[in-house]
């Protein structure tokens, strides 16, 4: 037989052959609207024949074949987004303030997340089936970055040395930057709190500037320290520090388009995926007529 024949052949005897990743995904944050965009990427790889676990607060009701729950329900309540519509309705003297009130709104938003985080990180630590998953070995592993780093750390105590992707379901956050080496400069990107653009006047850059140090100190202080505290209690030796397991991803991939979000630095590692949760399947719009400003369904 001829080499090229020989190439052919073998071309076609391994077209059916290929290699399924074992991908472990950690997303221990109890809003639901978070896991609704990761969902679909998981479900999707699951269903393309990879082997795919995933931790969260919110399992399947029908996951696919090679699609493996891990609950994290019990160990806090889930939030389901809900908001105390006194809070804009009937505001502080301090929030009707022009722009000092603006500043403590944004601030005051962040502060509930961090009780969420450690008291999530207390009990994740000794949670028996998230135990049992870290003892396996996987290819990659999806990590949500958002208000926790806990889950960076018991990837370094349990030994997974694989390649980990920083999913975001929104902008980014303020620590977020500088663990993919982009550019966050608070003169013309705003920090995700606030509802500035990149054209900035002078007082907004600087309200942005206070925002992005103050919630980076936050993040660090009362979020990554404490965390690690309770991790090397627990395990009864030192890690690493959460930060710079934060700068070890290999890559990041943000719910933005720029076409929406509006333009901002990139670089390689860092992907914009905004829409990719959204539901590829062509439906009718059903018709709609008008008449003087009423609508109404067609004959």
């Amino acid at each position: 037989m001829r080499p090229s024949l020989l190439y052919c052949a073998a071309i076609l005897a391994l077209s059916n052959y290929v290699h399924s990743a074992r991908i472990l995904g950690l997303f221990p944050h109890t809003g639901k609207s978070h896991q609704m965009v990761f969902e679909p990427l998981l479900r999707k790889l699951a269903e393309r024949g990879h082997h795919v676990t995933v931790a969260s607060f919110f399992p399947l009701k029908n996951p696919p074949a090679n699609y493996t729950d891990i609950s994290f329900e019990g160990i806090a309540t889930l939030g389901l987004e809900s908001f105390d519509l006194n809070w804009y309705e009937n505001p502080d003297i301090i929030l009707r303030l022009p722009m000092i009130g603006r500043l403590v709104k944004q601030l005051n938003d962040f502060h509930p997340l961090a009780g969420m985080a450690l008291k999530v990180c207390s009990k994740a630590v000794d949670w028996p089936p998230l135990s049992e998953a870290l003892e396996k070995d996987y290819d990659v592993v999806f990590v949500e970055n958002f208000n926790s780093d806990c889950m960076l750390g018991l990837l370094h105590v349990h030994g997974i040395n694989a390649p980990v992707i920083a999913l975001l379901s929104s902008n980014l956050m303020p620590w977020s930057a500088d663990r993919i080496g982009v550019t966050d400069n608070p003169s013309y990107v705003p920090v995700i709190s606030t509802d500035y653009h990149s054209r900035m006047p002078f007082w907004e850059r600087m309200g942005n500037t206070f925002l992005k140090i103050y919630h980076k100190l936050w993040f660090r202080y009362l979020v990554q320290v404490k965390e690690q505290e309770i991790i090397e209690k627990h395990f009864g030796r030192k890690i690493p520090d959460l930060e710079d397991l934060g700068r070890n991803i290999s890559l990041m991939m943000l719910n933005t388009y720029h076409a929406l979000n509006g333009p901002a630095p990139l670089v390689p590692g860092l992907l914009e995926v905004g829409g990719m949760h959204l539901d590829p399947t062509r439906k009718v719009i059903p018709e709609v007529c008008y008449f003087m400003f009423v609508k109404y369904k067609c004959p």
